[in-house]
């Protein structure tokens, strides 16, 4: 498991070329993806399923810099 979650990991990063925090951002919004899939929100009649299955824009990521998170 170790082996491929690094070997996503790395994809991930060299595909867009993505930093860390970069990265550690996509995976963590395709975790919520992965939820709202599981708890079929978008059958929801709530506020909360609705903000938590909004779009994700282009461009989302590239304010996330290790920079801009020291």
């Amino acid at each position: 498991m170790r082996e491929s979650f690094g070997r996503l990991w790395q994809t991930v990063s060299d595909a867009n070329g993505l930093d860390a925090v970069q990265v550690k951002t996509f995976m963590a919004y395709g975790m919520l993806l992965n939820t709202n899939a599981a708890l079929a929100t978008a059958d929801l009649d709530a506020d909360w399923a609705s903000q938590a299955t909004t779009r994700i824009h282009a461009g989302l990521f590239s304010h996330l810099t290790t920079e801009a998170n020291q």
